[in-house]
């Protein structure tokens, strides 16, 4: 076969030729489209510098009564240009924006440069956002991911730099910028992290403070120490590779060694509180804290001063760490609302972000309430709390201590690993797991499995998770979440959000939450949580304590009335150090929940739980409850020594009754004669008592056999009197009443001679 080359080369050029048409197309339209992305950028656009002014440091947050929280009030104003050490905007500068000083408010080689850097790596790695452009989007735009919102943001920066120098720019960015632990701008992080005045930092202190802001939670110098080194260390290579700093200034600061303040004073009055309260403004907006001080939000809390001022004294006070240097908190909410009234720590802490092990705190919501829910079991109903091997998982009981045959009520008052393990079993582990993400818990697929029972999690648990799950059991089964924020109110005074408006939902029933209260009350009376139990009102309780190494790394008590629900907690700051083994939730976090208690409520009674209508007080038949942990109704004829009371839901109602004191009877009497002698045989109820009576004509009637409550086979030999006796036995069935008096049941008269 010939090929005709010619034909071939004709082709191949008209093909590359189209190809070359359409690319050059391609780059007119895009260097048009370029040009008028341009034009529109850099045309003028009306915009009120003066929501660049800012009257406070920190966004306003206000107490339950409305004023302005302490920290608000305390915080510093802004810090000036002239103030601001030339290392501390270069940092800034050579992280975020190097060609900060040469471009108009955009730029446009950055912006060339991210774009083809994102399609080598083939997703977006870099960004080529301006410091101007950063003040644009916080300052005067939503959130929204849009290509048309972020051509507003380019064009809002290339008419801020048209209103305003470029140090005016920098100052209002620094001034502006969120460093965690609640600290806005620089001025307050230099005071906050370092001690001093902004005006004093050194070199090495200015890179750590710009490696902060693009994690304020993983750079944090106070809780994540050597991230924040490690960021500091990029922002100062950065400095010297863009000839901001010697070669000798950058070995210089590399070898200082940088000491973080640990002020425990920065943890003023209500600082905490408002920390988290700022984070969950931040979710509840879809916003970073940047735009919550820009844009002029007000924050209305649930933050109650008089409570505050009990709840930070508690945790103040060094009565409650004996011997160990302990890490501290405490929240309280209000049980109707979900709203938290005060919250104090002796560390800098966002608790939606602070995760820990949760340990046994999580058994009556992952373990016993669904338990309870699915009707399977009730707090009367009897486990087995032995050694025992789950499939390869082999939990044991704190101390080694076991006791055998034990209602559920009792297992969770005491805290026992066995049954809350062997309960998970029963109903399903992916029944508790679903019942934790119902109220609110962030677990992970790999949580589904049984050690979830003992409350170990893949990534921890935060107090706020804890906290909604027992808020849930408060409020009789239905979920809404513990928050710090009862409304927010945009800068025109717009209500944008209000906690009223969120809705509820049921995870158990009722019946079901009282049911599991009603076991953490025994545990507050006679549990691991007994040092509750002088407390004049009913209290539901729960301890949890997480080993690590020798000792122990959490250690917790979360308690609830019908109004109050609080949680109180002693950690190690890192789990290779843990607290001695002495620390344990049953303990000191106990005793602090008991005095905190003792203080809000010392002028009144707190109110009983309410008895829901579907549970019902039942006795049961207490020989058979504790000789084979059966749950059998006690007869109506019972008396009360012979019957235990409990609660039940209609899910979980016993249905066998015991009829012995109905029909009091000898079952299975038999007499015989053989041998000259007589021979009674019959099996004992242990309900009742059994008079075996002897009558003859020549003597009195004589008992010759008394039993009393016993159980099985009872067997009576006796001789008949003489040629002319004649001789009578007369079996009775009988039982003692509540008054003492016997009542006769079935009597036998047995013959024997003519």
């Amino acid at each position: 076969m010939r090929v005709n080359k010619e034909n071939n080369v004709s082709f191949a050029k008209k093909f590359f030729r189209g190809i070359a048409i359409t690319l050059a197309v391609m780059l007119f339209f895009v260097i048009l489209s370029g040009a008028a992305i341009v034009i529109y950028v850099n045309s003028d656009v009306d915009i009120n510098e003066n929501t660049l002014v800012f009257d406070n440091s920190v966004p306003e947050v206000y107490d339950a009564n409305g004023n302005l929280t302490s920290y608000c009030e305390a915080s510093e104003i802004k810090a000036e240009s002239e103030n601001i050490p030339d290392n501390l905007k270069n940092a800034f500068i050579a992280l975020e924006d190097k060609r900060f000083y040469k471009h108009h408010g955009v730029d446009y080689i950055r912006i060339l440069g991210a774009t083809i850097a994102n399609i080598k790596s083939g997703r977006r790695a870099q960004g080529g956002s301006t410091i101007t452009q950063q003040i644009a989007k916080n300052a005067f735009l939503t959130s929204e991911k849009s290509f048309s919102r972020k051509l507003k943001e380019a064009r809002i920066a290339v008419s801020l730099e048209r209103r305003m120098s470029k140090d005016e720019i920098l100052e209002t960015y620094l001034n502006m910028l969120y460093f965690g632990s609640g600290e806005y701008g620089v001025k307050n992080a230099a005071r906050r992290f370092f001690g001093c005045e902004v005006e004093e930092l050194s070199l090495a202190q200015c890179a750590l403070l710009a490696g902060i802001v693009k994690s304020p939670t993983k750079y944090n110098p106070i809780n994540n120490y050597e991230n924040a080194l490690s960021r500091s260390k990029l922002v100062l290579s950065l400095m010297k590779k863009q000839g901001m700093i010697s070669e000798n200034e950058y070995q210089s600061a590399l070898n200082e060694n940088i000491v973080i303040a640990d002020d425990k004073s920065a943890l003023m009055f209500d600082k905490t509180y408002v920390v988290n309260a700022l984070s969950e403004a931040c979710s509840i907006l879809d916003i970073d804290e940047k735009e919550l001080l820009v844009r002029g939000y007000k924050l209305y809390t649930y933050l109650d001063p008089e409570r505050q001022t009990a709840l930070k004294k508690i945790i103040d006070d060094n009565a409650y760490y004996i011997d160990d240097n302990a890490l501290a908190a405490a929240i309280d909410c209000d049980v109707a609302t979900g709203g938290i009234r005060a919250v104090s720590s002796n560390f800098s802490a966002d608790f939606y972000q602070f995760r820990r092990q949760a340990g046994s705190v999580l058994k009556p919501l992952v373990c016993y309430a669904p338990a309870y829910e699915s009707g399977m079991l009730s707090p009367a109903s009897i486990l087995n709390d032995e050694p025992m091997d789950f499939n390869g998982y082999a939990p044991e009981n704190y101390g080694g201590k076991y006791y055998g045959k034990i209602s559920a009520r009792d297992a969770l008052a005491y805290s026992l690993n066995v049954p809350a393990v062997s309960t998970l079993t029963q109903i399903g582990v992916q029944s508790g797991f679903n019942a934790l993400r119902s109220m609110g818990f962030n677990l992970s697929e790999d949580d589904d499995n049984l050690s979830l029972a003992l409350g170990s999690t893949s990534r921890g648990t935060s107090f706020i998770e804890m906290l909604g799950g027992y808020l849930t059991l408060a409020r009789g089964g239905e979920y809404k979440g513990a928050t710090f924020i009862k409304s927010i109110t945009d800068a025109d005074g717009n209500t944008v959000y209000n906690a009223e408006n969120t809705l509820s939902r049921r995870v158990f029933s009722e019946e079901t939450a009282y049911l599991t209260t009603n076991s953490l009350v025994a545990c507050s009376k006679y549990g691991t949580a007994k040092k509750l139990s002088s407390l004049p009102f009913e209290i539901a309780s729960k301890t949890g304590t997480v080993a690590a190494g020798s000792g122990n790394a959490d250690a917790y008590n979360i308690s609830y009335t019908a109004e109050d629900c609080v949680l109180f907690w002693k950690g190690s700051e890192r789990y290779d150090n843990p607290l001695p083994s002495n620390i344990t939730g049953g303990g000191l976090p106990t005793l602090m929940c008991k005095d905190y208690i003792s203080a809000i409520w010392k002028d009144t009674l707190n109110t009983s739980f309410t008895v829901p209508e579907g549970i019902t007080e039942i006795r049961l038949d207490k020989i058979a409850y504790e000789k084979d942990g059966a749950l059998i109704l006690a007869s109506d004829n019972a008396p009360e020594k012979f019957t235990v009371k409990d609660i039940f839901s209609s899910k979980c109602l016993p249905v066998e009754k015991d009829e012995s004191f109905d029909y009091p009877s000898a079952k299975g009497l038999e007499a015989n004669t053989a041998g000259g002698q007589v021979t009674l045989k019959f099996t004992a109820d242990p309900h009742l008592n059994y008079k075996v009576i002897k009558k003859s004509l020549f003597t009195d009637d004589k008992i010759i056999l008394d039993v009393q409550n016993k159980d099985g086979e009872i067997t009576l030999t006796d001789t008949p009197d003489g040629l002319l006796g004649y001789n009578r036995y007369v079996v009775v069935s009988y039982y003692v009443d509540d008054m003492g008096r016997e009542t006769i049941g079935e009597i036998y008269q047995i013959p024997i001679g003519w």
